[in-house]
């Protein structure tokens, strides 16, 4: 399990290097305007609103404020008073390579703010799962309770999948907050629906002594 989880952390990080390495700005700024316009439509303007402000003050209070992108920025990029101390270096990169490095870094800190934006979007769904898990749940343990009774056999395989679908819902979730395409605010109430039906079926197929 704990080599499952670190192969699935290294995919994730491949994925961002991947986006700040190969997507171009142009791309980048196309993804987000045509998700925030999903999300304008699907949750109105009061609530889209609220999800950019919030992901705003996020992004400057963990990055901006603290001086972390700016620093990343100085890091990769030189300043004129840098360059102009670098006595024969004063133009090396000036019209190519730091360009390119800095439309990079666009990208990056662009990722960074959507991937806080797609998270919060996903947190708006929360109550909902938990309305949404409820019932499910219930029937579940009804279930299970009566198979007990009954002595009908849990399936084992079932048991299995259906953990296996909880576990590879969440990590879509967690890979779809750095995907390079415009992710729809109707995937999360679907997802959450699959993870509710993959718990229902997990309980009523637990073996009757755990």
């Amino acid at each position: 399990m704990q080599r499952n989880i670190l192969f699935s952390l290294l995919i994730w990080l491949m994925e961002i290097v991947l986006v700040a390495g190969f997507v171009s700005d142009q791309w980048a700024m196309e993804i987000q305007s045509v998700e925030d316009k999903m999300l304008f439509d699907y949750f109105g303007p009061k609530k889209d609103a609220e999800i950019r402000k919030k992901s705003q003050d996020w992004f400057d209070h963990l990055f901006v404020k603290t001086g972390i992108r700016s620093s990343v920025y100085h890091y990769f990029i030189p300043t004129e008073r840098e360059r102009q101390m670098s006595v024969g270096f004063e133009d090396v990169g000036r019209h190519d390579l730091f360009p390119f490095i800095e439309s990079r870094l666009n990208v990056l800190w662009d990722t960074v703010y959507q991937m806080i934006k797609r998270f919060i979007m996903a947190c708006v769904w929360l109550p909902f799962l938990a309305v949404a898990l409820a019932p499910f749940i219930v029937d579940g343990v009804i279930r299970r309770k009566i198979s007990q009774t009954n002595f009908d056999y849990p399936s084992p395989m079932a048991h299995r999948y259906s953990l296996y679908a909880i576990l590879g819902a969440f990590y879509l979730v967690f890979m779809g907050l750095t995907l390079p395409f415009p992710v729809p605010p109707q995937s999360i109430p679907v997802g959450v629906f699959i993870v509710a039906y993959a718990v229902n079926v997990m309980l009523a197929n637990t073996q009757k002594r755990v």
